[in-house]
């Protein structure tokens, strides 16, 4: 353990919160498309619901600090065996995809801009259409370069032949660049018929979480609760489907619920970083403030992650303690500049909300426009909406809003911000119908420790 508790904790409620949609826990399911899980199989329909307190990983690294040993391990020897025999496409994408999965762990994007300039060389050296198509088209998509990706999607295309589980990975791709762009459709049916092809947890787990963001929480729920009772899980794999579980239950409004599930996830992988956040939020989440600072305290001076800061810089402003917030949001500004130097359009999203949190309205604008216009889908546009009404244009993000929710997605957390965005019209009934739409949802849509979640927020 880390020294950040385990915890199932019960708040209760208050006022509107201000908390803005975020995106899907999309590192956490490429980490599971990408390796976490590589066995392939079907979603049955007998799973009871499990219990969250039986559920055991059975193989893999039993801790992150086990895993980060792990990853070093195989970055130094993939590296060993490129230099040994250089100049081969295939050694050359093993330490990139190698390099991929340290990344995941420890957040550093030195280790993505050196695993693309391997790809792209591997993609030089092969005879075209060849190389290392579906590693390049996953780091693309990890950084939100979605042009990239569908180039890489055009080359599987002119494949003379594509293996079953090649051609599911490619519809599981091209779903979530059709879910990125707002085509919610389309990246349902693409998911669909992934799973059709060649089933696989990282498939059904996207297209679960589409589901019940469509409407269908039950359908959603059930896919995501047979994934956990599945008993091959890698550690990793096992606590990002159980942060997943606890995402559902924050959108339902059952903190409890979610508690068990956040805590079952340090269980199963000790030391994890973003489990041990979630605890810490669980804290606020119960009125227990100075236990959830000291709890992101560590996390964020242990995994350096700049979210946690983040988190812990808008708990401290919310505390009323602006000079200890300040220096924290300065070292997640800090963090994140650092990203984004690399790759922009990675951190655009946490940069606005870093920004609407304990920043600036005007440069949660210019982190927000860029990345709703590359990906237009519904949580990109409701995050623009509320920099704008933090800016003083309440017309321009409702406009934003009716276009979220012409997609078809649904939370709690897009209804709100049209309750507040239809209050500063001074349109009263609109807003208080909004409102009502969000708390059939939700019924702690309206509870302002809502605005608490950092992560897992609809």
């Amino acid at each position: 353990m880390t020294g950040t508790p385990q915890i199932a904790l019960t708040p209760s409620a208050g006022r509107p919160p201000w908390r803005l949609p975020a995106l899907l826990l999309a590192a956490a399911l490429l980490a599971i498309v990408t390796g976490v899980l590589a066995d392939r199989w079907s979603v049955g329909n007998t799973v009871a619901s499990p219990d969250p307190a039986t559920l055991r990983p059975w193989y893999g690294p039993a801790s992150y600090a086990q895993a980060a040993v792990n990853a070093e391990r195989d970055v130094n020897a993939a590296r060993h065996d490129n230099l040994a025999v250089p100049g081969q496409w295939l050694r050359e994408e093993v330490l990139a995809r190698a390099l991929m999965a340290r990344w995941r762990l420890k957040g550093d994007y030195a280790d993505l801009v050196e695993a693309r300039a391997l790809l792209d060389q591997g993609l030089r050296r092969a005879p075209y259409p060849a190389g290392p198509v579906f590693s390049r088209a996953l780091l693309s998509l990890t950084v939100h370069r979605l042009d990239d990706a569908e180039t890489m999607l055009a080359r599987v295309a002119d494949f003379a032949v594509v293996a079953d589980d090649e051609a599911a990975d490619a519809r599981t791709f091209a779903g979530d660049i059709a879910l990125q762009r707002g085509r919610l459709a389309e990246a349902e049916r693409l998911f669909a018929e992934a799973e059709r092809i060649a089933p696989s947890p990282g498939g059904n787990l996207r297209g679960a979480i589409l589901r019940f963001n469509r409407g269908d929480r039950a359908g959603g729920l059930r896919v995501v609760e047979r994934l956990l009772a599945n008993p091959r899980q890698q550690p990793q794999a096992l606590a990002t489907l159980m942060l997943q579980r606890a995402n559902f239950a924050y959108a339902e409004g059952d903190w409890s619920e979610a508690g068990r599930w956040v805590g079952a996830a340090q269980r199963a992988f000790p030391g994890f970083w973003l489990a041990d956040a979630y605890a810490a939020q669980q804290f606020a989440l119960a009125g227990r403030t100075d236990d959830a600072i000291r709890a992101y305290t560590r996390v964020a001076q242990r995994s350096g992650r700049p979210e946690v800061m983040d988190a812990l810089a808008h708990l401290l402003r919310l505390k009323g303690d602006g000079a200890a917030s300040r220096v924290w949001a300065a070292k997640a500004d800090a963090g994140w500049a650092r990203h984004g130097a690399l790759f922009p359009e990675a951190v655009a999203h946490h940069r606005a909300e870093h920004e609407l949190a304990v920043g600036s309205a005007a440069r949660a604008l210019a982190y927000a426009e860029p990345d709703a216009r590359a990906r237009p889908q519904a949580p990109n546009l409701v995050l623009l909406a509320r920099a704008l009404l933090s800016a003083g244009r309440p017309r321009e993000a409702l406009a934003l809003l009716d276009r979220a929710d012409a997609q078809g997605w649904i939370s709690a957390g897009q209804h709100m911000a049209r309750a507040e965005v239809e209050a500063a019209l001074g349109n009263g009934a609109a807003s208080e119908a909004a409102r009502a739409r969000a708390e059939k949802l939700n019924p702690r849509a309206a509870d302002p420790r809502t605005r608490l979640i950092w992560f897992g927020h609809d």
